[in-house]
């Protein structure tokens, strides 16, 4: 018997590690057992009864969850108090934690077949009643002496996310931007941008296995589109938007990989089915993409994990987007808080929205990039809960690490431009994937005519792909030809430098703003006494302002002086006295607090001539590229001691405004500085002074090199 309690023990050992937790604390991996499944998508499962979206029934999601920073944004719903809603936890998506007890009335389903032998020794040894060893038999003789047994194999190493083991839950993230120099340029192939990656403002996608989510009120309106396919229930939960999303995802089992007719299907499986163009289009194409470059049998069983009494189970993602995606004006007003990023930092995290007092979801974007964020993380998450990519644990040259970057990069780009409709430039999806950079786009004849037969085939609610798109779209991802010809440079601010975000109160439409811009360019190109006389100037603007954060900010001299003077003496100081010789703790003029004083003001200068021209663009298109609240706004900004620069992000607009500068010495136990306390209090005060405006500083700062998409454990 104890031979048999050993043998059990080690098999414990070796499945759970010798902490006996049941997790892997390196890995982003978290183990579950079973889940109870659910036998009928009629009827609620643990008892309890949803209404028909799942978490409350006023809600009007629609376009709100459209996550295009694009979109227009309208400042509404200030001061006004967040309706309590639903919020399910990560448990409720999450299956069972190990030894949880399962109700009778209930199945659990393993995640594959198990002989009776294997059956017997995962059984867990009985603790009670159990009998003592007997004696030890007499010793041997030396010649008759068993050898002792081989010591147990050692823990199994942290390893990427197994997703054959159908009880782990597998999360990816991807980090917001912001686009400081490029805005419009970028959209014309070789333009640069420069964007930097958010630290602290992350789209985190959640993906495992558990029973498919039920409603009472809705109506089941999805089957099996072909009866000789297979096909498995898909819930999306959007907790901040108080919504699920749920469909029937069905597909062939026929190798065919050149074939007119369809193969993979994505339809609504329940009614009223409100569209989500960023969520189902991401899903289309990446499990369209999984079934094609795996092969319909392996992607089948991945897809599909066993239930020992037959149940039923869904493949289950959740959705959750740091607070600073989101304007919290509201929810810090209504907690009586000033707008600080410290108590923007202590909110609870993922906030759900607020709503009107018709129900009306009311969503104010800070113009961080969250669609590409969404799409990215929806996109690496299930590239890696399959197994086609390793985002987490990157191989000693890296090269493992960076073929699924490139895979995710790819397909998400592709994803992205087929939910808004048209080849945008890419660099918020390029920087939702490798995290700061200096990025040039990606020829627009690549993916154009793949998306136009993509169009075509999908004009109706239920989303498709046929055999001769997959075969198309696994070669453009794959990208064996090495046809995209996008660039990335990384870069990061020098530690010294940081960068602080507003969410403004305001909206702004940029495609319809890009359309305008372009437009101009084409019909009036001789502006002033030069043909494209502001283009031409940011380009060359541009060009200096990569230049210099990606060669004269990484000289050592330069370093050193930021970190020695910065914080006591260039902080303390505004742009106009830098202009003057000052004290230095060094001896030499190279790497003094003047030489680096004038190298950052080489870069002020730069973002003020961009501004300009950007604004001057603008005007001549009537377009409120930087319109005359934010040109104030970041002026008054810029007279501050230690502000590099300030301007309006990326498309431009009413919504969003970025500084960059010195770090001063350290306040509220290190997690803010003298510097960044000031700007939030002239922001405060600008705000109490102007009841039309409302700035309200994010608690996001810029991330460094390979802050792009990667493993979470959030």
């Amino acid at each position: 018997m104890w031979g048999q309690i050993s043998k059990i023990a080690d098999r414990l050992d070796a499945n759970f590690g010798d902490d006996g937790s049941g997790r892997d604390d390196q890995s982003s991996q978290i183990s579950a057992s079973a889940e109870p499944s659910e036998r009928s998508d009629t009827i609620p499962s643990h008892g309890e009864v949803e209404d028909d979206d799942g978490w409350g029934e006023d809600d009007d999601f629609g376009e709100d969850f459209d996550f295009d920073e694009e979109e227009e944004v309208l400042c509404s719903g200030i001061g006004r108090k967040t309706s309590e809603t639903e919020n399910p936890s990560l448990s409720e998506i999450e299956p069972a934690v190990s030894g949880a007890s399962t109700p009778a009335t209930e199945t659990a389903y393993q995640p594959k077949e198990t002989t009776k032998l294997e059956q017997q020794d995962d059984i867990e040894p009985q603790k009670a009643h159990v009998p003592p060893p007997p004696p030890p038999p007499p010793p041997l003789p030396p010649s008759l002496k068993i050898p002792p047994p081989p010591p147990p194999p050692p823990p199994p190493l942290p390893q990427t996310p197994d997703a054959s083991n159908m009880g782990t839950i597998i999360t990816v993230s991807a980090p917001g931007k912001a686009l400081v120099a490029g805005g419009y340029l970028v959209l014309e192939q070789p333009n640069p941008g420069l964007v930097l990656a958010a630290s602290g403002c992350r789209f985190h996608t959640s993906i495992t296995f558990r029973p498919p989510h039920t409603s009472q009120v809705s109506t089941v309106i999805g089957a099996s589109i072909n009866a000789a396919w297979s096909s498995i229930p898909l819930d999306i939960y959007s907790p901040q938007f108080d919504k699920v999303f749920s469909y029937y995802l069905s597909y062939s089992m026929n190798g065919d990989q050149n074939v007119p007719e369809s193969v993979l299907e994505l339809q609504p499986r329940k009614a009223p089915h409100e569209p989500n163009k960023f969520v189902e289009r991401s899903l289309l194409l990446s499990l369209g993409y999984l079934r094609q470059s795996l092969g319909p049998k392996a992607f089948h069983e991945r897809l599909h994990p066993m239930n020992s009494n037959g149940g039923r189970v869904a493949l289950a993602i959740k959705l959750r987007a740091d607070n600073d995606f989101y304007s919290q004006i509201a929810a810090l007003k209504d907690r009586g808080l000033d707008l600080t990023p410290s108590n923007l930092a202590a909110l609870e995290p993922f906030l759900p929205c607020p709503k009107d007092a018709t129900g009306k979801l009311v969503v104010n974007k800070t113009g961080m990039g969250s669609s590409a964020a969404l799409v990215t993380s929806l996109v690496g998450a299930l590239l890696t809960f399959f197994g086609a990519i390793s985002i987490s644990e990157p191989t000693d040259d890296g090269v493992k690490q960076q073929e699924g970057l490139r895979l995710a990069h790819n397909l998400a780009q592709i994803s992205h431009c087929y939910a808004q409709g048209k080849v945008g430039s890419g660099f918020d999806v390029s920087a939702a994937v490798y995290g700061s950079h200096v990025y040039t786009r990606f020829s627009k004849t690549i993916i154009h005519p793949f998306l136009e037969s993509l169009s075509s085939a999908n004009e109706g609610e239920a989303l498709q792909l046929t055999g001769t798109l997959s075969r198309d779209l696994v070669r453009l991802v794959d990208d064996s030809d090495r046809a995209w010809d996008c660039t990335v440079h990384p870069v990061a601010l020098p530690p010294g430098l940081e960068l602080l975000m507003a969410d403004v109160c305001g909206g702004s439409e940029s495609p319809s703003m890009a359309r305008k811009i372009l437009d101009w360019k084409r019909s009036k190109r001789r502006t002033g006494f030069m043909d494209d006389y502001y283009w031409k100037d940011l380009k060359r603007v541009n060009a200096k302002i990569a230049r210099l954060l990606t060669t004269t900010f990484k000289e050592q001299t330069f370093l050193d002086g930021l970190e020695r003077d910065g914080p006591v003496i260039l902080s303390t100081r505004t742009a106009e006295q830098w202009k003057k010789p000052m004290p230095s703790s060094w001896h030499e003029f190279e790497g003094s607090s003047w030489d680096v004083a004038l190298k950052l003001l080489d870069l002020r200068m730069s973002i003020l001539e961009a501004r300009q021209n950007l604004k001057g663009m603008g005007n001549a298109a009537s377009v409120p590229v930087e319109p005359d609240e934010q040109s104030l706004l970041a002026n008054e900004t810029m007279k501050l001691p230690g502000v590099v620069a300030a301007g309006v992000p990326g498309a431009g607009g009413y919504d969003a405004l970025f500084v960059v500068y010195v770090e001063g010495p350290r306040t509220n136990d290190g997690s803010s500085d003298h510097v960044r306390d000031s700007i939030c209090s002239l922001w405060k005060r600008i705000s109490e002074e102007n009841s039309a405006t409302t700035v309200c500083p994010l608690s996001v700062r810029a991330s460094g090199i390979d802050s792009g998409l990667r493993a979470s454990d959030v």
